[in-house]
């Protein structure tokens, strides 16, 4: 994506930020992931009690709601996951093409099961851009719309005090829980994507609509707090927090 096509796309997005919604949507299409990362949750938390994919009620309950805003960030489908696990995946990508067409959609793999017929398979139903981490520095071909990241190139947090604990709560301020909405396998609306254990849990999309849930007390006044810097009147995971990539606003859309 050049300069011009970039800012194209965040001026798309003006109509969701002047009605304080989100800009990013992170779904979790499916809950597993082939790899523990040391750095990673995966690597030391229990295999989660959910279900393993997202089913189609859910999904399609998501898009529902994303078609009444009229979405048009990111679009993305990870959660502590490996999306390519889910061998439909490039039948949900191509029904957010198809109902949401003005989304970025973005796929975050590890690579592993990227095939060359995969590949081709996702960039025609909809992906605009493939991040692929090679968390064991192993190679992998070089493609059009692909970016690759290596354990060197992370920025690691603490995942909200899951891997380790802060001395004392940072005063940052912090956006990810304004600009990004994050939905489990199971339709539940979380906090922020550092809640590996799934503890911050706003509504669920089966049950609300997302409007209902996003501008709920509850969320809205998280979100105050976060935006002051008070991480450590905000949620647990907000207190232990080390993440310190989204202190200024309009940080959260991800994009090459």
């Amino acid at each position: 994506m050049n300069t011009i096509q970039y800012t194209e796309k965040l001026n798309n997005m003006n109509h969701l930020r002047e009605r304080n919604l989100f800009t990013v949507v992170e779904v979790e299409v499916n809950s597993l992931c082939n790899r523990k990362c040391s750095y990673c949750p995966v690597s030391i938390l229990p295999k989660p009690s959910v279900l393993r994919y997202m089913s189609k009620d859910v999904f399609n309950r998501l898009i529902i709601e994303l078609k009444k805003i009229e979405f048009s960030g990111r679009f993305s489908y990870q959660f502590y996951n490996e999306p390519l696990l889910r061998r439909d995946l490039e039948n949900l990508v191509q029904q957010v093409s198809i109902e949401l067409p003005d989304t970025y959609q973005v796929l975050y793999t590890n690579g592993d099961l990227l095939s060359e017929e995969r590949y081709k398979g996702l960039k025609e139903t909809g992906i605009a851009h493939f991040i692929v981490t090679r968390h064991d520095f192993s190679p992998i071909p070089e493609r059009e719309l692909q970016t690759v990241l290596l354990p060197t190139d992370l920025q690691l947090t603490n995942r909200g005090g899951i891997m380790s604990n802060l001395s004392e709560s940072l005063t940052l301020p912090c956006y990810a829980p304004s600009e990004m909405l994050i939905v489990t396998v199971t339709g539940d609306v979380i906090l922020c994507y550092e809640d590996a254990k799934r503890t911050q849990v706003m509504g669920n999309i089966l049950e609300s609509s997302i409007e209902e849930i996003w501008f709920s007390q509850d969320f809205v006044e998280l979100r105050k707090s976060l935006v002051k810097g008070n991480r450590d009147k905000a949620a647990s995971i907000c207190e232990n927090c080390s993440n310190q990539a989204h202190h200024k606003p309009n940080t959260s859309w991800f994009a090459l």
